[in-house]
């Protein structure tokens, strides 16, 4: 678009989560006319999954000038600290620590944080897309029964499954990775003093045979930090294969469900199961707390990068872009990286195209580089069972370890 400052841009982001929030926050900030479309009919929940934060997770909080305020002018704070990351045996001994000082948040603390950042009027719930069509200069998000939002840019922010992502690389394949995370929280609270104590302040694993489980401390109700009043969150990496896979993954209702099954649908028989394992192989502290949660959630792993990032006038960041296996921890950095670049690549110019191509020559080569070391991080724990305790190269991180 020679010629045409960005000012006023067009934006239509499709999907409201945090990598899309991100991307719709800084466009908004920088005078671009940003409009969310977000298909759920309610403020999104996380379930209320923990997440690691790199410093692009927070990057919007900590930039000097930027408020960390939540609209009553209080500072938020986004993320708790834990100095160590510690391995454990299956006696729930410490075998292995080091100060990484890791920081850690809810997905709910950090959506409503960036919600916050943006006008609600630029927020909308329950406008489901379901195609982009484009011309020389333009694209328009198009909605059930016809409609559509005329743009500049479209921005595919919706995830795994997105629709954006037919429109700018078609046909891309999406990968089963042969094994799911159980996920659930716990408050601290509900623990022994003993078991709360290893949580304290560290991160901690436990290797298992051909799988793995961490759990660390997440905000708790109200955003809570305070040591007694934050949550526990724990990933146990599960293989499962063929039917069994299939059975997992069909919730109490019969329905199959391919990517999660929430909260209180996963089927009690399996719920049981995942306990039974628990007061079998785990330490003793990683099994009370996974007892201690009565409405765990799955989600399966999957390998996806899209062939392309963006064609004409649309765009995909975060999961509707390149999907992480988890064990980096960098997906939502990834999500929100792919929006700060997108911000500095129309920061100072009117050629959109141009822009454009060099954001998505270098979010390419971000993600290709991170999925690769994620899933060979996958397939040392799960398949070779070669995971060590103690292993740096385990170390979180989006362009280097920490970072």
């Amino acid at each position: 678009m020679p010629g045409r400052a960005m000012n006023g841009l067009r934006v239509g982001v499709v999907g409201g989560s945090i990598g899309g929030l991100t991307a719709a926050v800084l466009l908004h900030e920088m005078g671009c006319d940003v409009q969310v479309f977000e298909r759920s009919s309610a403020a999104l929940q996380g379930r209320g999954a923990g997440i690691a934060v790199l410093p692009m997770t927070e990057r919007y909080f900590t930039e000097v000038g930027t408020s960390l305020g939540a609209s009553t002018g209080t500072a938020r704070q986004v993320a708790l600290s834990l100095t160590y990351w510690s391995y454990v045996d299956r006696n729930g001994t410490v075998i292995d620590t080091a100060a990484t000082h890791c920081r850690f948040t809810s997905w709910n603390t950090l959506y409503r944080a960036l919600l916050e950042r943006l006008p609600p009027e630029r927020y909308h719930l329950d406008c489901r897309a379901t195609g982009v069509a484009q011309s020389d200069e333009s694209a328009a998000v198009r909605f059930p029964g016809g409609d559509t939002h005329a743009c500049d840019l479209v921005v595919g922010a919706d995830g795994i499954s997105s629709t954006v992502r037919e429109a700018v690389a078609p046909r891309t394949s999406t990968t089963y990775a042969g094994y799911v995370a159980w996920r659930g929280t716990v408050l601290e609270s509900e623990l022994s003093p003993s078991t709360a104590e290893l949580f304290a302040d560290a991160m901690v694993y436990q290797v298992l045979h051909r799988s793995h489980i961490l759990a660390y401390a997440i905000p708790g109700p109200d955003d809570s930090v305070t040591v007694g009043e934050r949550a526990l969150n724990f990933v146990w990496y599960r293989n499962a294969h063929g039917a069994a896979y299939d059975d997992l993954m069909t919730d109490r209702d019969g329905v199959h469900r391919p990517g999660t099954v929430p909260p209180g649908l996963v089927r009690h028989r399996f719920v049981e199961t995942l306990h039974a394992d628990a007061a079998a192989h785990l330490a003793p502290q990683m099994a009370e707390l996974v007892l201690a949660c009565d409405a765990p959630f799955i989600q399966a792993i999957f390998d996806m990068t899209a062939h392309r990032f963006r064609r004409g006038r649309a765009i995909l960041i975060g999961d509707a872009a390149a999907a992480l296996r988890p064990h980096v921890a960098a997906g939502t950095a990834k999500a929100c990286a792919d929006g700060w670049a997108l911000r500095d690549s129309l920061s100072g110019t009117d050629d959109l195209d141009g822009a454009l191509a060099d954001w998505e020559a270098r979010q390419m080569a971000l993600a290709e580089r991170v999925a690769a070391k994620s899933r060979a991080m996958g397939e040392a724990s799960q398949t070779a069972g070669t995971m060590v305790p103690g292993d740096p190269g385990w170390r979180f991180g989006l362009f280097s370890p920490g970072n």
